[in-house]
């Protein structure tokens, strides 16, 4: 029996499609900047983003390699996902995703705070997703 590296489509890539399930079951794809770190993917978003709040009901998701727009390059491959509380860790995969995208990550990060100090309502902040792949065991 082996195992393939059912991340391998995402090496070289810079987003990729992630879709989240509604209660109701309905799938909702977005796109979103991520990079590898062994054998999971990270992402980072904003704490109150629709996909957090799925992922909050629902761990499970699907992940393919995608365009900026989320068109998908690849196959999907079933994932948990697994939203890092710990602040040690959700600092640690920002630093790695920006480093993955430097100054565009930075710039995006800037907007996000700027917006959020122009806003009547105070926002939560950011959080970072870990993504692990269900591997598939191929006899």
């Amino acid at each position: 029996m082996t195992q393939a590296d059912p991340l391998q489509s995402f090496e070289g890539q810079r987003f990729l499609a992630l879709e989240t399930f509604r209660k109701n079951g309905v799938a909702v794809r977005t796109p979103v900047g991520f990079v590898r770190d062994g054998d999971v993917l990270l992402i980072r978003t904003e704490a109150d983003s629709g996909k957090v709040k799925r992922i909050r009901n629902s761990d499970r998701v699907r992940i393919a390699p995608s365009t900026g727009r989320g068109d998908p390059l690849g196959d999907w491959v079933e994932a948990r996902a697994q939203i890092l509380d710990d602040p040690a860790a959700s600092e640690a995969a920002r630093q790695k995703i920006a480093a993955k995208y430097g100054l565009i990550w930075r710039l995006i990060e800037g907007q996000v705070a700027i917006r959020n100090r122009l806003s009547r309502r105070k926002r939560p902040g950011w959080v970072s997703i870990r993504l692990t792949p269900i591997a598939l065991r191929q006899e």
